[in-house]
């Protein structure tokens, strides 16, 4: 008899979704998670989710990473059953995080529309999984991510925000005569109508995500003109621009997270902004492997424990309910 997968129910409906689709599966597979399916609704509710994800998975065709992702779970990749049965599983897995263009927070829904009230100083900060959207007095457009704040100057010559911590996007009104400035420590970023996106990391680094418009990024390592769809990424040490990257960087207004070969660790503090829970890595190693995929804001701790655990990457518990410890297998 086919033994039930261990792990939680989304980890299991991840093994389950890749057994049932590899290539030596049967009658007593199909049965067996038949039989799971039923015994629990937390299985069922596990399941259902990743049938609805899969059945939307087309509307995620431009997405080169799922498209891949896909195509392997499909059987695009011809591939030994031994070798294929991890990969599927890591699919499954990221099937039940990344959603699709009718499950993600659209933008235009993110938060309503705040209006900033004066034309004097302000400062706006938000919590752990919190966004907020803010209409500045000359008709911008400022979306605050989680766990982030900023500062609004009273509104002279020069239309300015100064980004205290975390990250924001600009929906700039045109205004030749005033151009519009984002500061963050001793970086600025000027616009006159465009959208952007700026964050602010640790000791002074600094990444923006241009996909609207043209920007000039003024930095202590030089000066740099972007155009739409160009990243930019500063350290006090390094400047570096990347083409056809800022949709990707700027996913976050719609609720998804886009990793490359990210470093875990990095990849754990990035959902922290959404989460309260800490992730917490102490093998060097394994905070050092890197992850390529899409994760949702909501609910993306979670996916990444399942998407880990399915494919044989970490082992998480649980010491309390504020901490999930990953170890390797």
């Amino acid at each position: 008899m086919t033994r039930a997968p261990d792990g939680d129910a989304a980890a299991q409906a991840a093994e389950w979704y890749a057994r049932l689709r590899a290539d030596d599966a049967d009658a007593t597979d199909r049965a067996a998670a038949d039989r799971w399916r039923r015994a629990d609704a937390a299985h069922d509710e596990a399941a259902a989710r990743l049938d609805a994800l899969d059945a939307d998975l087309s509307s995620l065709a431009d997405d080169p990473a799922l498209a891949a992702l896909r195509a392997e779970a499909r059987g695009g990749a011809v591939r030994p059953p031994v070798q294929r049965w991890p990969f599927l599983a890591t699919a499954a897995a990221l099937l039940a995080v990344v959603g699709t263009g009718t499950l993600l927070s659209r933008r235009d829904d993110l938060a309503p529309i705040h209006t900033h009230a004066t034309a004097g100083p302000a400062r706006y900060a938000t919590a752990v999984g919190e966004q907020r959207r803010i209409r500045l007095p000359d008709g911008s457009v400022m979306t605050l991510d989680a766990a982030s704040a900023v500062a609004v100057p009273a509104q002279r010559e020069e239309r300015r925000v100064e980004l205290l911590a975390g990250r924001a996007a600009f929906a700039v009104a045109k205004d030749r005569a005033h151009p519009f400035v984002v500061a963050t420590g001793d970086n600025s970023v000027t616009a006159v109508g465009t959208h952007f996106t700026v964050e602010r990391g640790v000791d002074g680094a600094m990444t923006v995500a241009l996909t609207e418009g043209v920007v000039r990024v003024a930095t202590p390592r030089g000066t740099r003109t972007l155009a739409a769809g160009q990243v930019l990424a500063t350290t006090p040490r390094s400047l570096a621009v990347a083409d056809h990257r800022a949709d990707d960087a700027a996913g976050w207004q719609d609720g998804r997270l886009t990793f490359a070969a990210t470093p875990l660790a990095d990849v754990a503090t990035a959902l922290q902004r959404y989460d309260t829970r800490r992730i917490v890595i102490r093998d060097a190693a394994l905070a050092a492997h890197p992850f390529s995929g899409s994760l949702r804001t909501r609910g993306g701790t979670d996916a990444l424990v399942a998407a880990l655990e399915a494919y044989g990457t970490a082992r998480a518990t649980h010491p309390d309910a504020r901490t999930i410890v990953l170890t390797p297998r």
